[in-house]
């Protein structure tokens, strides 16, 4: 994101996917903000954390760019879009964001997805139980989508090994 975010911008993590970085961004002149850490982080000198739920989170406008590594595989698909709509209404117009996050092969998803539900699990394509914990990882196709609805278009963007690495702009 250097480079596409100017000296002294205000970006927000959400899900605090990248606070090992941060003391490298505030080096290089930003301004970091952690939103909804899972974890408890430590505000230093250019870090700001604000510990609220993304459902709690409505801010206009305010952040030049942001990266939200993680964050969405943790959250179920119905709520994919609110919260990529409430990432987007933050940033400023042509503010630009790093997500990367984890996709579906749709075969194995699908499979998953039959077994699940003939387990009698609730489930949509894409959401899983490993280990005990919650993942959803969409079809590419639904992601592009929530993205467009969201005003977010693709910049620049790579998959590799069914991880979505994309730079958008709003």
């Amino acid at each position: 994101m250097v480079g596409f975010i100017e000296e002294s911008s205000i970006v927000a993590d959400f899900g605090c996917g990248i606070c090992s970085l941060w003391p490298l961004l505030r080096d290089m002149g930003m301004r970091i903000v952690g939103v909804s850490c899972n974890r408890k982080e430590q505000q230093q000198k250019g870090i700001r954390i604000m510990n609220i739920e993304m459902a709690d989170f409505n801010f206009l406008g305010i952040f030049e760019g942001f990266v939200a590594v993680d964050l969405l595989q943790r959250i179920p698909p119905e709520l994919w879009s609110k919260i990529l709509l409430k990432i987007s209404r933050s940033i400023k117009t042509d503010g630009m964001g790093l997500i990367i996050t984890e996709l579906s092969e749709e075969e194995s998803a699908r499979s998953v997805f039959s077994d699940l539900k003939g387990d009698g699990f609730p489930v949509v394509i894409g959401e899983n139980l490993e280990d005990g914990e919650y993942i959803f990882r969409p079809l590419k196709s639904w992601y592009d989508q929530w993205l467009k609805n969201a005003g977010l278009s693709v910049f620049r963007e790579e998959v590799i090994d069914s991880v979505v690495y994309s730079i958008v702009r709003k």
